[in-house]
């Protein structure tokens, strides 16, 4: 038993994120490509969103989970100095491989979660600033919370020997505490979102520097215009990639698996597990964050990626996150009462 907890707390350790390309280098205009919302009132954007997670040990590759969304993006009111967006879930598709039990809980779920919109407030560059309809969100949320642990508690009661549900429900709330905290663990709204307000110089530029954490790192970037795709594309499109190798020192992976433990496990298997720890022998943590950011011209995103590597005693924990667009309605901007000018 305490070997299968270490296997789960090793597959399921949220190390930080270390690659956010949030530059903003402030340089000659005809250097830089600013990522910015020319946005119109009815514009209408559908998305494609993928979710993959699989681990690779002994050249065994394990796909533990991958959800494909398909959501809807509508301008419902367009300011000069601010955007009104609506979030419509249309559909999504769960596999959680021979986990028909997970499988069977996060379909329920999700598909419960197309009976909400979500509707952003952003400044005139796009970035979000706030969820209009919070409160309904945030209760609503808390009730999915609650309809899981009862789903996976009811069907697993074992579990709570050594998760105990009150714990392991109050650290999910803590994702719903504010809209902040909410904006940072909605995978759509970041994917889409994140880099707008933001400057990139064109060209290539490398870094060696430290992290937040003190931690060595070593971050690509590179920024051009091109079309997003040479079918549906235009000349003034652009991307963003980056590539950033975080190391991360064993002292520090083993503080990081052990503060886990002690939130997550009941006190008797925490003990139990912490135990084990100490007879392990830690190596550090390589973590490789790859994004590749295409954007039309007029700042909707076109396709997003973010891939994840996590590599941590002998494992590699992979995360793969995209958006992509498969329709689109646009009007002219600046000019809100023409007639749409791409309808795909």
């Amino acid at each position: 038993m305490k070997k299968q907890i270490i296997s789960l707390l090793l597959g399921t350790l949220a190390l930080p994120s270390v690659a956010q390309l949030t530059t903003a280098q402030q340089e000659n205009k005809d250097s830089t490509i600013n990522v910015i919302a020319f946005f119109c009132k009815n514009d209408t954007m559908t998305y494609q969103l993928q979710d993959l997670k699989a681990k690779v040990k002994d050249n065994d590759t394990i796909v533990e989970h991958q959800i494909l969304s398909t959501f809807q993006l509508i301008v419902r009111d367009s300011t000069a100095t601010s955007y009104e967006i609506e979030c419509i879930p249309l559909e999504t598709k769960v596999n959680f491989g021979k986990d028909t039990l997970m499988t069977n809980i996060m379909q329920s779920l999700m598909e419960a979660m197309g009976d909400i919109n979500t509707i952003i407030t952003t400044d005139e560059y796009g970035r979000i600033e706030h969820i209009k309809n919070w409160k309904e969100i945030k209760d609503f949320s808390r009730k999915m919370t609650k309809s899981f642990f009862d789903s996976l508690y009811s069907n697993l009661p074992q579990l709570n020997e050594a998760i105990p549900r009150a714990r392991f429900e109050s650290q999910m709330n803590l994702q719903f505490a504010n809209e902040k905290a909410y904006i940072e663990n909605s995978d759509d709204l970041k994917l889409l979102f994140s880099l707008h307000g933001n400057s990139f110089v064109i060209g290539k530029n490398e870094s060696d520097d430290t992290d937040a954490n003190g931690w060595p790192e070593h971050t690509t970037i590179v920024c051009s215009y091109g079309k997003s795709s040479e079918e549906y594309g235009f000349e003034d499109d652009y991307f963003i990639s980056g590539r950033t190798v975080t190391t991360i020192p064993k002292e520090d992976v083993k503080e990081a698996i052990g503060n886990y433990i002690n939130l997550t496990l009941s006190d008797e298997y925490a003990g139990k597990v912490n135990d084990e720890i100490e007879k392990q022998e830690f190596e550090e943590a390589i973590v490789t964050d790859v994004e590749q950011y295409s954007y039309f011209y007029n700042g909707w995103p076109s396709e997003m990626e973010h891939l994840k590597q996590t590599e941590i005693m002998g494992t590699k924990i992979m995360e793969y996150k995209s958006a992509t667009w498969t329709s689109r309605v646009w009007g002219i901007y600046g000019n809100q009462a023409e007639s749409n000018s791409a309808d795909i």
